[in-house]
């Protein structure tokens, strides 16, 4: 009788560790899912304000460029 009941203590504490690493796996891949979409969102953020920023610093460019040939064209006249 010690031995059933051995045996199935045995058997239960093997079936709980199955579920418990099937859980954690579980966890794991839900964890790297949203890691996933974070990064995704980061990503897409990071695109669109250095496209902004790209933008912005060729108007810059552009009227530096228009008011250095101005400035170049009074000295010269």
């Amino acid at each position: 009788m010690k031995i059933v009941g051995m045996v199935i203590v045995l058997l239960t504490v093997g079936a709980l560790s199955a579920l418990a690493q099937e859980s954690a796996g579980e966890q794991i891949k839900y964890g790297a899912k949203k890691t996933g979409e974070a990064i995704k969102d980061t990503a897409k953020t990071v695109g669109t304000t250095t496209k902004s920023t790209a933008k912005t610093v060729g108007k810059k460019t552009k009227e530096a460029w228009r008011e250095t040939k101005a400035k170049a064209k009074e000295v010269t006249e």
